[in-house]
């Protein structure tokens, strides 16, 4: 029973997710959803008691499945002082989105995410306002755009003139790695994915324009952390640890867990490098409609899913150096700057941390999925899904329906939910959006791997 968890701050009740009193939201009916709801009068974070470590919750409503896995991380034995669960957490493989955990000794491949390194990027387009913003560029820029990234599960025909320069630069990696290095890895770099992948030109609270884009490390990544996994399994069940729920993880001293900080690493430099390229792109062809210039010297590009050291005090005690996993969190220490984005018709948040060692130091990745992909398309009508989009130069292709406004949860409630974590320093609004759409027609083949 779950009621055993809860401390008097959280409802012992379980019942249907009620969502209808948020604007411009599905209600969904589903037996199979469950969501606990905390009282509104609790500060936040709501602190949940187990019998590991305490869950320290940023969010007043939280599917059942998502607090079995946060109780789950907590018991394992590998999390060091709490788990923190961000304002947009949500159901994930393994472990879920939005959570952040210490460890001295363990690393676990799926409590980083199956897309190393994924996270966002932006900057300002210098002198470039709304009021000068002609109609005519929306259109041309969102159609050059489809013309020169590939998105969904697409590649590039020839690799970018960087990709070889690049690919030799992303550090040291094992030879299981290497090998996996073909000529896919160097042909992504440089594209979008699907998903909640996406490219959107904003403008700000001042009129000015921004671009933006959300992307990762593409298949590389994805094969790092399911090979990890299963060696994961493998060294527990010789240790003779039980895994619940998927929840595998590796000893940081062994051989394996050093394989894949390594590994994790250079996917990490590869995502960076991947939405670098891609930025690039999108820079030169808003300078070629609107003869306006990125500023990159502002410009962030921060990683949300990933797995680093840091120095964290416990209890008020001495620095402690840790592990520090973020899965679907962002990184907010005191003065660093950080994207949270909402979903395709919300807009976004350039956020700067308050330095908050009850999240350690993290804040959300965005608002969080309030329905589940399968649920978004049965519930959510095309037409609805239109008028969620309008006024925003996008496309509203009916496969892209599960990535709906109305499938994500109130952004702004997020952000309230949050604000002890950043302060925001530019709310954004969408202009033109360019998203992938899953399942294209690409095949990826092992063949042809290429040599460093």
């Amino acid at each position: 029973m779950l009621n055993r968890f809860i401390t008097r701050s959280f409802s012992p009740l379980t019942h249907h997710c009620d969502i209808s009193n948020f604007v411009n939201r599905v209600v969904v009916n589903d037996p199979n959803t469950q969501c606990i709801i905390a009282d509104s009068s609790k500060s936040l974070p709501i602190i949940i008691q187990t019998t590991g470590v305490p869950i320290h919750l940023y969010t007043r409503e939280l599917e059942s499945q998502a607090l079995k896995q946060l109780v789950n991380l907590a018991e394992s034995g590998i999390a060091k002082g709490f788990v923190a669960a961000m304002a947009d957490v949500h159901v994930g493989v393994g472990a879920t989105i939005g959570s952040v955990f210490a460890s001295m000794t363990h690393v676990s491949p799926y409590a980083v995410g199956a897309d190393i390194g994924c996270g966002m990027i932006a900057t300002p387009i210098d002198g470039l306002l709304l009021n000068n913003f002609q109609e005519r560029w929306k259109r041309e820029i969102q159609q050059q755009i489809k013309t020169a990234i590939p998105t969904g599960h697409d590649a590039r025909v020839k690799a970018h003139k960087r990709a070889d320069r690049i690919i030799r630069n992303l550090g040291e990696c094992t030879h299981y790695l290497e090998n996996e290095i073909s000529d896919i890895t160097k042909k992504q770099l440089g594209t979008l994915g699907s998903g909640n992948h996406f490219i959107e030109i904003l403008h700000d609270e001042n009129e000015q324009v921004w671009i933006m884009l959300h992307s990762g490390s593409r298949r590389i990544g994805k094969e790092t952390c399911d090979h990890y996994h299963s060696l994961a399994g493998r060294q527990m069940s010789q240790r003779g640890l039980p895994i619940v729920n998927e929840l595998k993880y590796l000893d940081i001293d062994s051989d394996e867990g050093q394989d894949y900080l390594k590994d994790m690493r250079w996917c990490l430099n590869y995502a960076e490098q991947n939405r670098r390229i891609m930025l690039d792109e999108l820079s030169a062809i808003v300078k070629s409609v609107t003869e306006y210039e990125a500023d990159l010297t502002l410009m962030v590009n921060i990683h949300h899913n990933y797995c680093q050291q840091e120095n964290i005090s416990f209890n008020n005690s001495q620095n402690e150096l840790v592990w520090i996993t973020r899965k679907g969190a962002t990184s907010a220490r005191k003065g660093q700057f950080g994207i949270i984005p909402g979903s395709m018709g919300t807009g976004s948040f350039i956020v700067e941390g308050l330095g908050n060692p009850l999240s350690f130091y993290s804040c959300s990745h965005g608002a969080g999925r309030i329905m589940s992909r399968t649920m978004a398309m049965k519930n959510i009508s095309q037409q609805s899904f239109e008028q969620a989009m309008d006024g925003i130069v996008s496309d509203t292709n009916a496969a892209l329906r599960d990535e709906a406004p109305q499938a994500y949860k109130d952004l702004t409630t997020v952000m309230t939910n949050q604000d002890s974590l950043v302060k925001i320093v530019h709310r954004l609004k969408p202009l033109i959006n360019v998203k992938g759409i899953s399942g294209s027609n690409m095949r990826y083949s092992k063949k042809s791997r290429m040599q460093r």
